[in-house]
């Protein structure tokens, strides 16, 4: 089916683009100690996350607890969970889920750390957790080095299996490539590392020192003692990541239609914030020169055209934007359209 004949505002990945991302990845991790543990929470598409298993990934990381449990109901039985739980019922859940399969949580705590050997013992399951270190972010995480050896004692005596120490680069996926971002990389890794090995001189084994994103993963997935990166975003890569310098193609846009004109100059289109995110920026048109969106309101997007633009823009003409944001955007929708040379392929399934 020709991609015009999608109902829009819709949500397309370009095959090509995807295809040549997830093989680039996968190949520089394939001669790597350090693995691939991609982040879920990017796409939300079984399918997608298959692909990228199947590709080399060792298993996939959420965001939360839903996301384990679509990807288990799905078949993937590898999961981190780079996140705290925090309540007594989510706590249970997770017990649940690791009757059936390997699934890993972050801790920061005692209380959760509490929550979850109640809930295990209740569910009669073994939980495994990794020690969720502040390397820079300020978001979640301990204190790296004497900290996080105490909390992974605390997890031991409950009766937790500790599997090791992650910790989320996350302020540092947002800076352009130079030298002195690539130092606090490795500083961060650093923390990890030292704090993971505190941990084995306790005797606590450790499998798992995971890090990392799309942004930082060159760096971080090279450092000596990291076993698995956390990247998502590479695979439905968006304008904001190439901005940053990222390497991959962008392979993600919505597709809109042409709805009102009012003159050369003006144009209305069926997306709005409903269907794309504006979040940290507005959207680039794709392929049209002077054509530029200026506004986003809930189902609509309002274009400017300049002299640049050739031709002016037909009410039903269909049009697409370049997704800027894809965590948000993504977010927005339930079918992700893939399509290969202006034919649609394959509709996938995004779970929520």
């Amino acid at each position: 089916m020709d991609v015009g004949r999608i109902t829009t505002p819709a949500l397309l990945v370009d095959l090509d683009a995807m295809d040549s991302n997830l093989h680039q990845m996968a190949s520089f991790f394939a001669d790597k100690g350090c693995k691939l543990r991609p982040h879920f929470k990017n796409h939300k598409t079984p399918v997608l996350a298959w692909k990228q298993l199947r590709a080399g990934a060792i298993g996939m990381t959420c965001a939360t607890l839903r996301e384990a449990e679509i990807l288990i109901h799905h078949g993937v039985h590898n999961v981190l969970i780079a996140n705290e739980v925090a309540d007594d019922v989510k706590a249970e859940r997770v017990a649940e889920l690791s009757r059936n399969a390997s699934v890993v949580v972050a801790i920061d705590n005692c209380t959760g750390v509490k929550d979850l050997a109640c809930a295990q013992r209740n569910r009669k399951a073994q939980i495994q957790v990794v020690v969720d270190i502040d390397i820079g972010l300020g978001r979640c995480g301990i204190r790296p080095g004497e900290d996080a050896l105490n909390l992974a004692k605390c997890a031991v005596r409950e009766g937790l299996a500790v599997r090791g120490v992650m910790g989320y680069d996350g302020h540092l996926q947002v800076m352009p490539q130079s030298p002195e971002r690539d130092e606090l990389i490795r500083t961060g890794s650093k923390s990890l590392v030292d704090s993971a090995q505190l941990l084995e001189a306790a005797c606590i084994p450790v499998s798992i020192v995971s890090t990392g994103g799309t942004g930082t993963y060159a760096v971080s997935g090279v450092y000596p003692g990291i076993t698995d990166i956390q990247a998502g975003s590479y695979l439905l890569m968006d304008t904001l990541y190439v901005e940053r310098g990222a390497s991959f193609n962008r392979s993600l846009t919505v597709l809109s239609t042409v709805v009102s004109t009012k003159g050369p100059h003006h144009a209305v289109i069926d997306c709005g914030v409903k269907a794309i995110s504006g979040e940290r920026g507005l959207s680039e048109i794709k392929n049209m020169p002077g054509v530029r969106l200026t506004a986003l309101h809930a189902e609509h997007g309002l274009l400017e055209i300049s002299g640049e633009s050739k031709n002016p823009l037909q009410i039903g003409q269909k049009i697409e934007l370049w997704v800027r944001y894809s965590d948000a955007t993504v977010n927005l929708h339930s079918s992700l359209y893939g399509v290969r040379h202006g034919q649609l392929e394959e509709v996938f399934q995004i779970e929520h």
